[in-house]
């Protein structure tokens, strides 16, 4: 088929690879002598201003939101994971993406254990609040002497 190279040329106007005509193919059924061409593209370079890349998806913003010790209100989320890395304690539940939110105000304690890490919400102990503390109020008071309505009269 390709017998001789010397008849073979490259087209330099579309850059394709052509046979001359002189190279004869017969046809196996008939013994027809048909002109053979041959066309071959040459490698293209994909054009600007397309590119297949600068796709990203955004954070999950997952980990520990409120930390042990620390007040949460009831519905409060504490923890956003994928999968059980904590698992639910006292007062505390877990939504369809493993959240663990709190069902009541409270203060949170971890609890890890030799299977398992558990979140707990702890009711929190009322403490009596000093009223005589030095306040803002107090202090602002503390500038000006006090009145004596009786001296004035």
């Amino acid at each position: 088929m390709f017998a001789s190279l010397s008849a073979c040329s490259l087209k330099s106007a579309n850059s394709a690879f052509v046979a001359d005509s002189r190279l004869n193919v017969r046809s196996q059924s008939a013994g027809v002598v048909k002109p053979f061409t041959l066309d071959i593209q040459a490698a293209h370079k994909k054009g600007a201003g397309s590119t297949k890349n600068g796709r990203d998806s955004n954070a999950s913003r997952l980990g520990v939101k409120v930390y042990g010790g620390q007040p949460v209100k009831a519905g409060g989320i504490i923890v956003r994971q994928r999968g059980y890395s904590f698992h639910c304690g006292e007062n505390t539940f877990v939504a369809r993406d493993f959240t663990i939110h709190s069902k009541i105000d409270g203060v949170v304690r971890f609890k890890e254990t030799k299977t398992a890490r558990t979140i707990h919400v702890d009711i929190p102990v009322e403490q009596e609040v000093d009223r005589t503390a030095d306040t803002r109020r107090m202090r602002r008071l503390a500038k000006y002497p006090p009145r004596n309505s009786s001296d004035d009269a």
